[in-house]
This record gives structure tokens, sequence and C-alpha cells, in this order.
């Protein structure tokens, strides 16, 4: 009889030599090549992991490539690095490190909560050649932007399985919306402390526009070289940065307050999910 650990390198081979990635762990024990990805793990990772990881990587890797109309000509690192939860009590989280590289954490007990990340970090490689002069609002909504699109499924940060609507429009329902104008000014300082808010409140934002005034048209300001100035939002959608927040929320609390059981929903979303712990930034106070 095989032991846990053998059966899981037996899974992970299977699935590599099926999907055509060549041998399993060919060119050392904590890495394996697919045909656009390299996956490398820390000890201890699950074989349903590194699976997984490959699967779901191809497929946004797809998916993003052919939203974005353009490829990385360089094969993408995605590293597995365990627990979210550090040793001296501080947290990993998802990131893009300046050569490129994918870093995800898992921030609970199944292999999905590696990986709810993946599709939206990808798209800023794929964009990391405007790293050097991004405007990071626009970046980071527009990584969104794709990301609902690639993977619908609102698995873990920031919508943990909660409508896009729901999630964002109970921040303006309770009074703890922060002015995307501000978080646009102030990105670097706010972005972070306040994650809850921002990738929520921007999300939708970006995901707004796109279907009022068409996804191609935020694809299109996406190519601008430096994508995000404030003059290509009256240039794309006809009317300056200002009128679109109203519009959208406007949609946003219309949306929110025909939600079934939304008040319900939203006390689940503040006190059943992850959202419980995250700082609540306040105005006045942080902004």
């Amino acid at each position: 009889m095989m032991k846990p650990t053998q059966t899981g390198a037996w899974i992970v081979a299977v699935l590599s030599l099926l999907l055509g990635y060549g041998p399993a762990l060919a060119e050392s024990k904590n890495r394996i090549e697919t045909e656009n990805l390299i996956v490398e793990w820390i000890d201890g990772a699950s074989a349903d992991a590194i699976a997984a990881a490959q699967l779901e990587g191809e497929k946004f890797f797809a998916a993003v490539g052919e939203m974005l109309g353009h490829e990385p000509h360089h094969k993408i690192t995605i590293l597995l690095r365990g627990p979210a939860e550090q040793p001296d009590g501080s947290w990993g989280y998802p990131h893009v490190d300046s050569t490129g590289r994918v870093h995800l954490f898992r921030f609970g007990p199944t292999h999905h909560s590696y990986l709810s990340s993946l599709a939206h970090e990808l798209v800023h490689v794929f964009r990391i050649h405007r790293r050097s002069n991004a405007d990071w609002f626009f970046e980071e909504g527009f990584a969104e932007f794709v990301a609902l699109h690639v993977d619908p499924s609102l698995c873990g940060f920031p919508w943990y399985e909660f409508p896009v609507a729901l999630a964002a429009g109970q921040w303006f329902a309770r009074d703890e919306a922060i002015p995307l104008t501000v978080l646009r000014q102030q990105h670097r300082r706010l972005n972070l402390p306040c994650k809850a808010q921002s990738y929520t409140l921007r999300s939708s934002f970006f995901y707004f526009l796109g279907q009022r005034y068409g996804d191609d048209l935020v694809l299109q300001m996406a190519q601008q070289s430096r994508a995000g100035a404030l003059e290509d939002y009256r240039r794309f959608f006809g009317t300056d940065f200002e009128a679109l927040l109203g519009e959208w929320q406007e949609s946003l609390v219309s949306e929110y307050r025909a939600t079934e059981d939304a008040e319900e929903q939203a006390r689940r979303y503040r006190q059943e999910t992850p959202i419980q712990y995250m700082e609540i930034c306040q105005s006045g106070t942080q902004f």
C-alpha cells in the first residue's frame, strides 16, 4: 500500500503525464513545468494544491491572454508559499514580485484558498512591463475586472462567494464607503490597510464600467501608455471621472437595495467571513 506522500506524488505525476506537461518533478523535488507555467512549492504542499495550480493556472493563463490579446514571452512562475500566517505573526499576501513571479499563500484548510487570487495576479504579470509608470488605482481595478470575467466563482477575497453588488453595496448602506476619488489619490497609503473596502469598491466600479459602457472600452483604456489618467475616463466613456462615480454609486446602491435579504446577507458577509478580522477604515480617521 502506498504511503500518503507517495499517493500524493503519484497523483501529480499522473495528472502531469495526462495533461502533457512532461514528467512530474523532473527538474527538482519541488518544481514542475507546464506549457506556460513553472509551479514551485514549499515542503508539505498537498498534491491537490500542486495539481490545481497547474490546471487552474493554465486555464486562467489562456483566458487572460485571450481577453488582453497578448501573452508573456516566457513561462510564468507560481510559488505556493504555504500558510498565510507567518511564524512571526505577520501575514503574507498574494503579490507579483519585481521579476514577475506570482506568490500565493494558503488562507484556509483547502487548496482552493491558494488560488482565489491567481487570475488577478496573472493580470499583473501580463502587464508587468507597465509597472514603473503604473496608475495603481487603475491597475488593481483592471486586474479585478479581468479576474471577474475569467474566474466568476467569487471564491476567496474579497467576495467570499457573496455577489459583487452585495459586498460593495453594503459599505454605502453603512456609510463606510471610501470615496474612490480619495482611494485613487491615496492608493499607496490606503489600498492594503483598508483592503476590505478598497478591493470591493474599486472592483465594483470597473465592473460597472464594463457593464454600462462595454467591456471593449475598458480594455481599450487599459492599452493606453499610462492607463488610468483622468482624461481617459472622459475620452472612453464620454464623461468625467466624478460623473462616472455618481452613476456607479447610484446603480450599485439600487442593486444592493433590490437584493433579497440584503441586510441579513450583509451581516453574514461582515460577521461570518474573514472580513470580520480586517480593519474597517473610518472617515475622519484613516481617510
